[in-house]
């Protein structure tokens, strides 16, 4: 992982970004401190599967939200 200068990223910004678009992860600095990480896009599977696995590691508890709105809507109606 490369860590660079704010000042020194602006002048090399092209060299940087073809880095960055072949992997590599790059974290800017200003005055010594991290403030910025410039990271390649993860490809349209990526982002699926990683949305597929924070799906899959939710747990509903109680009644489902139809199941709700079915209830509420009778009571309403009686």
């Amino acid at each position: 992982m490369l860590r660079i200068s704010v000042e020194e990223a602006a002048m090399n910004l092209k060299s940087l970004l073809e880095r960055v678009a072949r992997g590599e992860e790059v974290i800017l600095l200003d005055q010594d401190k991290a403030i910025a990480r410039l990271v390649p896009l993860l490809q349209k599977e990526e982002q699926l599967a990683s949305m597929k696995q924070f799906r899959n590691s939710l747990s509903i508890k109680g009644e489902s939200l139809s199941a709700t709105v079915i209830n509420a809507r009778t009571e309403e109606h009686r």
